[in-house]
């Protein structure tokens, strides 16, 4: 029978190299400092018509896979008689705004068992739909880098 020797001195050899340079490549990428991309884009949202100062204004930008559903740019300001949210560090490309006025603050949009909505609302394009929301390509806004700015008008 043939006796091996222990070889770990020799695995010691590469393994320890190898962790440190795995832990300088960690401590780099962590250490290193986050560089904004260029071209990026800024959206202002003035919302006017809106009936009451009760609530809260909410707002989401949405691409076309997230309209409708859960958005991930949102935005609340205090309910007033017109309102600004702004929205920073956005890819440019088509999007769809929609603003609702949560007049209870539950941070949800009221509607009756029908659908039919019990608090303000709005899109961008002031989009409307036909017994139903409107489409992404109806409220669809097209994000430029650099500033943008755009108007709604609530529907109660």
């Amino acid at each position: 029978m043939k006796v091996y020797k222990p070889y770990w001195k020799h695995y010691l050899l590469v393994i320890i190299p190898l962790i440190i340079g795995i832990a300088l490549a960690v401590y780099n990428l962590t250490n290193t400092p986050v560089r904004h991309a260029t071209g990026l884009a800024n959206l202002t949202v003035k919302v006017s018509g809106i009936a009451n100062n009760k609530g809260k204004i909410l707002a989401a930008v949405c691409d076309k896979s997230h309209f409708l559903k859960q958005c991930e740019k949102t935005a609340l300001e205090p309910a007033a008689s017109a309102v600004t949210l702004m929205f920073s560090e956005l890819q440019p490309g088509s999007y769809a705004v929609m603003v609702f006025h949560d007049e209870n603050d539950n941070k949800v949009f009221d509607k009756t068992a029908g659908g039919i909505p019990l608090e303000g609302y709005g899109f961008s394009r002031d989009a409307k739909g036909h017994y139903a929301p409107p489409t992404f390509e109806d409220a669809m806004v097209e994000i430029k880098s650099g500033n943008n700015d755009i108007s709604i008008k609530l529907l109660y």
